[in-house]
């Protein structure tokens, strides 16, 4: 067995190994003619430059303002944090892909809600990073970003947001056929991170699918219908499903039905549709 080129023993190796913390380590394994080579980096961050580029992340939420200017900047000031590159990278895929997508919303004849602005891939590639990141922001984004492509119970794992977390549990279990509660949950506290880091989009969408689905939110669910239409598949999956049971509730079942069926060949709701006809064809019956 060889380290760098160097021979050495198995126990030396695994104390060497394991003492390392940042930079690519060759290792050479061998035996009789057969050779195995593998390539190990090792990029572990400081508990100091990991607190270091959180506190640069809260001087750039603090200050109120997302534009490339204020993320350079925030990647400026995490410089000096230089074992903590890797995190601080991820921070600001995701930093990156939240501005791309308000300004292609935000823009005049923009596509659907940022789509076509590539903040999916900057969303993705900030979680991939992220995810093996125990530190709050890692976990607010991850969880936001995991509600966004109805990944819910991942969603429900990765947050401290209670608020994303029951609405979360709420529509994993309408699209699963568990019992769910239809109370309001916007009123469930949550951190300020959570609030902070999501993008315009997931924070309407949040609010949306907190409403009470008991047919009493009727102005908020009309606000919602009218702007269905500007959603990515993504969210308008969500946002149907939640205008579906508002609609049974209020006893309007051509829109329960309307918006069922814009719900009809999806995967992730062919549960959900299946059960939700009968119910609406049995309150159709006690009508009658």
């Amino acid at each position: 067995m060889s380290i760098n080129g160097r021979t050495i023993s198995i126990g030396d190796a695994a104390e060497f190994l394991s003492s390392q913390r940042s930079g690519v380590v060759d290792v050479k394994l061998s035996n009789l003619d057969v050779v195995e080579t593998f390539q190990f980096e090792f990029a572990l961050a400081d508990m100091d430059d990991l607190d270091g580029v959180d506190a640069a992340l809260a001087r750039l939420v603090d200050g109120g303002e997302l534009s490339r200017r204020s993320i350079d900047d925030f990647i400026m000031r995490c410089k000096q944090h230089r074992t903590a590159v890797r995190y601080q990278s991820g921070l600001a895929n995701y930093l990156y892909g939240v501005l791309a997508r308000e300004d292609a919303a935000g823009a005049e004849g923009s596509e659907r809600s940022g789509e076509g602005s590539g903040y999916e891939g900057k969303y993705d590639q900030a979680v991939g990073i992220l995810r093996s990141f125990d530190r709050p922001p890692a976990e607010a984004i991850c969880g936001i970003v995991a509600f966004h492509y109805n990944q819910f119970e991942r969603a429900m794992t990765k947050t401290k947001s209670q608020r994303v977390a029951e609405v979360s549990l709420r529509l994993q279990a309408l699209l699963k056929g568990e019992s769910w509660s239809p109370d309001a949950l916007s009123q469930s506290p949550h951190p300020s991170l959570d609030v902070a880091l999501s993008d315009s989009i997931i924070e309407q969408v949040l609010r949306w699918t907190a409403l009470p689905l008991d047919g009493t939110a009727g102005g908020d669910m009309a606000e919602l219908a009218a702007n269905i239409g500007s959603q990515r598949p993504y969210d308008a999956l969500k946002l149907h499903l939640v205008l579906a049971e508002h609609a049974l509730a209020v006893g309007d079942l051509a829109a329960a039905l309307r918006h069922a069926e814009s719900l009809r060949h999806s995967r992730l709701s062919e549960k959900w549709y299946r059960s939700f006809r009968p119910r609406v064809q049995r309150q159709g019956v006690l009508r009658k």
